[in-house]
């Protein structure tokens, strides 16, 4: 696409998104099964009020203030099936996609745009986050709408550049744990500029948008941050924090780290194409587009510094998507310049670039053929409920069956709190490990509760129907059990 055989960049970029729509729609519309996380968020959604979800969340969830309202809001008018709860991610998806179309259009030659354009809509990544009710859609939009601004602002004055963000700056960072990070960007990016123009104005227009960002980081770090952190979820991101204790692995980290924030955005070669990244960095440095390239760069060098204080997960993780965007400008400038410095050297090289940036897209068509790789919670609770007999109980060991049979508080309890042997017939939900660990699972709580009766197997997932007719033992905590 980069040589002048190839036409029609443009045809290109209408291919990436109408076919990045339909990705989404489809993704969206096959209503996959809520994962573990997920049902997590979406149980303090649909238990607690406006109040209560700037406080201590349930399950250890952590989420930003503003999309917690958002999801709660969608819940109280729509109701609480999957599409509704998912709809605010994907329509986040969707119009993060259309609003990066004209921005890269405005920065990048038109064959680099094509491939910005492109990954951007065929990020695996992205993809699945539209088709889920968490905030990582919503920090993509807030990341391309921040960029969109900075681009679509250029020629306006400084005052009046300064004032936007300074309105901007609460909404996006109650909406998006990200958005910290991404104003980190704005702030240097402008700096230069209000440096250069040296008129009290705008030094007090960019005074008010500190106070601005830093009033509101303040009062979400004392608040819904302070609220929500704990030691469960530090132990969760433990490998997300340079390794302090372990010193002789801190420079494998802090450059495998960065790498695997581009492989995450652009699955499976972005560890490949974060070098083109940093070629696309230079190309930017040298075509006197600095302040840009601090732009794009610095929200993702900040999460890396606040890494150091282990108080955001950096690496391959979904809480840094909000990247992405930048990634992708990166990755498609680079690829230009190195397009046109290795055709003039040799094909190989050609050849392997193209590799690394068609590969992610073949990954993401893959996945329509072949699925993500996820438990069919929602098929095998959907099982249970159309076989179940009206005394019957049920009992799992996911938080994603607290959801699914969140209308059924007499016959659900989790497999943790369940009292063996149950007065009736026992449907048994097992959810994750091996198939060798669930079917062990089923076979040892079957000499507490009573014979299997019917077995059904489903993606990650089996189901057990127990009969309490010939229980032989009693167990008040089944977990300590599984355990031993």
């Amino acid at each position: 696409m980069f040589s002048a055989r190839v036409r029609k960049p443009e045809f290109w970029i209408r291919f990436a998104v109408v076919a990045g729509l339909a990705l989404r729609v489809y993704h969206y519309g096959r209503n996959p099964s809520m994962w573990h996380d997920e049902a997590a968020l979406v149980l303090n959604v649909l238990s607690k009020g406006f109040a209560d979800l700037l406080g201590p969340l349930l399950f250890h969830e952590a989420g930003s203030p503003l999309f917690l309202w958002i999801e709660r809001s969608v819940h109280l008018t729509l109701g609480d099936s999957t599409y509704a709860l998912r709809l605010i991610p994907f329509l986040a998806s969707c119009a993060a996609l259309l609003l990066f179309v004209p921005v890269v259009k405005r920065i990048l030659p038109p064959s680099a745009a094509a491939w910005a354009v492109l990954l951007f809509a065929f990020s695996d990544s992205l993809l699945w986050h539209s088709c889920e009710a968490k905030p990582y859609a919503v920090d993509a939009l807030c990341a391309t709408g921040l960029l969109a601004i900075y681009v679509c602002s250029s020629d306006w004055s400084l005052m009046r550049r300064l004032a936007v963000y300074a309105v901007v700056a609460p909404v996006i960072i109650f909406l998006a744990y990200p958005g910290c990070f991404l104003f980190g960007g704005v702030l240097l990016a402008l700096a230069r500029d209000v440096w250069r123009a040296r008129q009290w104005k705008g030094w007090l227009c960019y005074g008010l948008l500190i106070m601005a960002i830093f009033v509101s980081f303040a009062l979400l770090v004392l608040g819904p941050i302070h609220a929500q952190r704990s030691q469960a979820m530090d132990e969760c991101w433990l490998k997300s924090f340079p390794p302090w204790d372990r010193p002789w692995r801190l420079a494998l980290w802090f450059v495998d780290s960065p790498l695997d924030v581009a492989r995450y955005a652009c699955m499976p070669t972005g560890k490949g194409l974060a070098v083109i990244a940093v070629a696309g960095a230079i190309y930017f440095y040298r075509n006197r587009m600095r302040n840009l390239l601090l732009f794009l760069g610095a929200p993702i060098a900040l999460a890396l510094v606040a890494s150091c204080m282990r108080a955001y997960p950096f690496g391959g993780t979904r809480v840094m998507i909000y990247a992405g965007p930048a990634i992708f400008v990166l990755v498609a400038a680079g690829a230009s310049a190195c397009h046109a410095w290795l055709g003039q050297r040799t094909r190989l090289g050609t050849g392997a670039m193209w590799l690394l940036l068609i590969t992610p897209i073949c990954f993401t068509f893959a996945h329509v053929l072949f699925p993500w790789g996820r438990a069919d919670c929602a098929g095998a609770a959907a099982f249970v409920r159309a076989n179940r007999s009206p005394s019957d109980l049920v009992a799992a060991n996911g938080w994603e069956y607290l959801y699914y049979f969140r209308s059924m508080p007499g016959v659900y309890r989790p497999l943790g709190e369940f009292a063996f042997p149950a007065p009736a017939r026992l449907w048994l939900i097992v959810t994750g490990v091996t198939p060798e660990e669930r079917a062990q699972i089923g076979r040892y709580l079957s000499t507490l509760q009573g014979p299997i009766l019917q077995e059904r197997d489903f993606e990650r997932t089996k189901v057990f129907l127990l009969d309490s007719r010939v229980a032989t033992a009693a167990l008040t905590r089944p977990g300590q059990a599984l355990s031993d």
